[in-house]
């Protein structure tokens, strides 16, 4: 499978925010950083894509161009805070991902940027291994996030240590993917054109589906609320029926793509 993106990050605004002394937020510097270190680890700062969302997201949600991403990513870095933990979106985010290659794949690095207790932790990160980028102080064991407002060499080498960790694993992991990648058959020929279209366009079903579904249960969440007024209640109700439509007419059309792709396995 080719990615379109080698590696997706995952965090909330509020861990990007600069702190005084600093001309960027954390979340900036770490990814600049390891940037730097993944050009090192690949032999050339252009041997990957990364895919970053620098907007103001706040609490709004994931729109169509990160699910977008997200749809076509070999790996994903959340930054793990009680921010990220705060945000359903950035939640969602991971969600969509471990839909798409499941648990256990060696695909998802948690770098920990405030210390975060196992047990407040939702399950889905009970099986990921972090990256901490935080230390404890062995006499008052206060917890001190690294690279606060910025990173220092001298201060903090297990800032770096750190980094050039995570970017070893992460080269790692786009190397072997990328070895899985080229040993798959190539199909030629008008039958491997015609197995492309059917895959793009299966790609595209799914995600209008995708969409969809979540509009769905968007609308769905507004009209519990009891305070609506009659006719915002009678018009989410038409919008519903419109989505149950639409999503009744592309489930037949993704079932009679799998149905023809079948026949290329």
């Amino acid at each position: 499978m080719t990615y379109k993106n080698d590696i997706f990050i995952s965090y909330a605004h509020v861990d990007n925010e600069p702190f005084p002394g600093a001309d960027k937020g954390w979340v900036t510097t770490f990814v600049n950083g390891l940037k730097n270190e993944l050009g090192r680890q690949l032999g050339r700062s252009d041997a990957y894509k990364l895919w970053m969302d620098y907007d103001l997201r706040g609490n709004q949600p994931v729109t169509a161009d990160i699910d977008n991403q997200l749809s076509s990513c070999a790996t994903i870095v959340l930054i793990l805070s009680r921010g990220y933990l705060a945000s359903s979106w950035c939640v969602l985010e991971l969600n969509t991902f471990l839909a798409q290659v499941g648990n256990g794949s060696g695909r998802i690095f948690m770098v920990e940027h405030d210390f975060v207790p196992f047990e407040e932790r939702p399950p889905e990160f009970n099986d990921l291994l972090g990256y901490p980028f935080w230390i404890k102080n062995p006499d008052s064991g206060r917890i001190r996030t690294l690279g606060i407002p910025k990173p220092n060499p001298d201060r903090e080498p297990e800032y770096y240590q750190t980094l050039n960790e995570l970017a070893r694993d992460i080269t790692t992991t786009l190397n072997k993917l990328k070895s899985e990648t080229d040993k798959e058959p190539e199909t030629g020929g008008l039958a491997g054109m015609k197995k492309k279209r059917l895959e793009n366009e299966k790609q595209r079903i799914e995600g209008e589906l995708k969409l969809k579904n979540k509009e769905y249960e968007s609308v769905l969440t507004s009209m519990s609320n009891p305070r609506i007024p009659q006719t915002t209640k009678t018009n989410l109700n038409n919008k519903l029926d419109q989505l149950e439509t639409e999503i009744g007419a592309l489930e037949p059309e993704l079932e009679q793509i799998n149905s023809q792709l079948k026949k290329f396995s």
